[in-house]
């Protein structure tokens, strides 16, 4: 009797010890293209079957649009196959953008300049509110680049004041 108690003993232990069959960095069923955008889609999950191929097979229908396995941890337990892995699917696609669609009718170009904004010239009578400078009112004598110099300046008291300097974007037109 003691011997067949030993002998169950020893079998079951034998029977219940699972294998560490190995670890795999990438493994699929299916064939993987080197040139598509793939993704993360679950991280360290099990699965069980009878056979390598079949767990696998179970992995990637589990998820839709899987592609394969990757850091897989292969274990034996009997007759079952264990694999904990991250699965893998295909990125999902940018939606394409429609050449009709054109959205560069309402860009501006660098040079061009809005239909409302009035072109200043020299010679222009003008006014301004500007921080340091103040409000009044004068006549462009000179334009560089975006600043002009105004010269015959009456300030919002209508006395004369001195020739100014300022940015073109202050300056307003009057008639």
């Amino acid at each position: 009797m003691k011997k067949l108690l030993f002998s169950l003993f020893v079998s079951s232990i034998f029977v219940s010890c699972t294998q560490d069959l190995g670890n795999l960095s990438s493994i699929s069923t299916e064939d993987v293209k080197m040139n598509n955008n793939y993704e993360l889609a679950l991280k360290q999950q099990t699965y069980t079957a009878n056979s390598l191929e079949a767990c696998v097979d179970l992995a990637l229908n589990k998820v839709p649009n899987s592609v394969f396995l990757k850091n897989a941890k292969v274990t034996s337990k009997g007759k079952k196959v264990t694999i904990v892995a991250d699965v893998w699917s295909l990125a999902k696609k940018r939606p394409e953008k429609n050449p009709e669609l054109s959205l560069n009718k309402y860009k501006k170009n660098k040079g061009q300049t809005s239909k409302d904004k009035i072109k200043l010239k020299e010679g222009m009578k003008v006014a301004w509110s500007h921080p340091k400078a103040g409000e009044g009112m004068g006549v462009i004598s000179k334009i560089l680049g975006m600043m002009a110099s105004i010269d015959k300046v009456v300030g919002p008291d209508g006395k004369p004041g001195k020739p100014v300097r300022l940015p073109v974007s202050v300056l307003k037109p009057v008639k």
